[in-house]
């Protein structure tokens, strides 16, 4: 293992209360896989993603967490650009920037920050739990969120393609000193056109102001932005076509849907009690070895047939993921290999 590699490991597994030896093994575990070309490229992205799975406890894995999200985020922006925005707006004594968007017809999100107005650092401590909040960042929050299609919203309705979702990450603070907090927005939809516009709503801002939690802050401000569209379709989709038969019935695996910073599948011939049972034997199964699981899912008809399923956000700091690196989905353990 190269110096760089190390001292990086070093940091990261300081607060951890592990044997030598455990450490040691952990980091040739992370190190081993040679077989894909993204796995040289990115090895210290792979490295602190490998350590992490192991590592499911305590403040140190909770900040690998944070991590993640931005290593997926710089491991895309190596390659690409997104489109800026530069759009603002101030309610309540706080202000919402929106600097950029980036996505495909599938996934899309957008990249921005909340600042105080009376330019004072935040008080919100960083979250050292181990809940959602824990893993979204720091200890700041949208009451609600949620987002229009204004040219797609009706025909949408009539295809009963109406499956949508909206989530928010607040990013470890960088510089707890200034006033501001970053965000990244991920959308999900049947389908993103790729021009027009999207109408964005933020409603409710709330943070804890001490690091017990123990006094919340919520601000009654409104931000509604009504965001172009127009972006690089960067997504990529791979056709499969396969099924597994389970003891609940047979699923088909249709599609893999590669977005900048997330993969999901289509399945049809589905139902949702399909998706219920063995969580943790469905997965993403990558060429290095890595394990990307299954996170979520949305009906996409009334009658259940036809399930959207994402896997993990953020590939779990993997860095951006595409056709080339899969070797298979596993469903309910069984193995459906991508050719």
């Amino acid at each position: 293992m190269d110096d760089k590699v190390k001292r990086a490991l070093d940091r990261r597994m300081a607060g951890a209360a592990l044997p030598v030896a455990s450490k040691a093994r952990m980091i040739q575990t992370a190190v081993r896989g040679k077989g894909s070309r993204r796995v040289r490229k990115r090895k210290m992205v792979i490295t602190a993603a490998a350590v992490a799975a192991v590592m499911v406890s305590g403040c140190f894995a909770v900040q690998v967490i944070h991590d993640n999200i931005r290593q997926t985020m710089t491991s895309w922006e190596q390659t690409h650009v997104g489109t800026p925005l530069n759009l603002s707006q101030s309610d309540a004594g706080y202000t919402v920037t929106l600097d950029e968007i980036y996505g495909d017809t599938v996934m899309v999100y957008i990249k921005g920050a909340v600042s105080r107005d009376d330019g004072a650092p935040w008080q919100a401590a960083q979250y050292e739990g181990d809940t959602e909040e824990g893993i979204s960042g720091a200890r700041v929050w949208f009451e609600e969120r949620d987002f229009e299609i204004p040219s797609y919203t009706e025909q949408m309705h009539q295809l009963e393609k109406v499956w949508k979702s909206a989530q928010y990450y607040f990013l470890t603070d960088a510089n707890p000193d200034d006033n501001k907090q970053e965000f990244i927005v991920s959308l999900g939809a049947q389908e993103f056109p790729l021009d027009g516009t999207i109408t964005v709503l933020f409603q409710g801002l709330g943070y804890w102001e001490d690091a017990a939690g123990t006094q919340t802050h919520v601000v009654d401000g409104t931000w509604r932005f009504t965001v172009p569209a127009a972006r690089e379709d960067t997504g990529e989709t791979l056709a499969v076509g396969r099924s597994v038969q389970t003891a609940a019935g047979t699923v088909r695996l249709d599609t893999l849907h590669f977005s900048a910073l997330d993969v999901s599948a289509e399945w049809s011939g589905a139902n949702e009690a399909l998706f219920e049972g063995d969580k943790e034997n469905t997965y993403l199964l990558l060429k290095s070895g890595e394990k990307l699981p299954y996170q979520n899912r949305v009906i996409d008809h009334a009658d259940g047939t036809r399930i959207f399923m994402k896997f993990w956000d953020f590939n779990m700091g993997l860095g951006h993921i595409s056709a080339d690196d899969v070797q298979a989905v596993v469903f309910a353990g069984q193995e459906i290999p991508i050719a």
